[in-house]
């Protein structure tokens, strides 16, 4: 799948992709769903998913170490982003487009589907951030090493 990059006929069309989000476009409306200031965050790119020609997720590549390792945040409205062609699509990018070696994400301790979804994804958990969160919650690290992606 090529990514596009025009989100406005995204919506337009009505069309369900994934599109590159070069301006950055869905950044803020992905952090206030986060309840993160887009500034608390170093983004160098982003991915929009549309299903039906509305936009249902954003996933922000940010905080790269050394260019060879990214982390990733997800912010999703509906389900449907997380199809089979759209991970195949964020795994490319991550692993061959851009070339990182790891992606990194951080996950809430009490957010179960989140949990269970990375693990399935093939992320492998590294450690805890104990009561990192303001309400005391503790989070989990998990990352994924390139040779261990069954998208790509």
């Amino acid at each position: 799948m090529s990514i596009k990059t025009d989100v406005s006929s995204s919506i337009q069309s009505g069309m369900s992709d994934v599109i590159w989000d070069k301006d950055l476009l869905t950044v803020p409306w992905a952090c206030a769903g986060l309840g993160i200031k887009p500034s608390e965050i170093r983004i160098l790119t982003a991915l929009a998913f549309f299903w039906q020609g509305r936009l249902v997720g954003s996933l922000l590549f940010h905080d790269g170490y050394a260019g060879r390792d990214v982390w990733w945040t997800i912010y999703t409205v509906d389900k449907h982003w997380c199809q089979r062609r759209f991970l195949r699509t964020i795994f490319r990018v991550a692993f061959e487009d851009f070339h990182f070696r790891r992606i990194g994400i951080i996950v809430r301790a009490d957010n179960k589907k989140s949990l269970s979804l990375v693990r399935r994804l093939g992320f492998v958990e590294e450690g805890r951030f104990r009561q990192i969160e303001d309400d005391g919650t503790d989070c989990l690290v998990f990352s994924m090493l390139k040779n261990e992606n069954q998208f790509v």
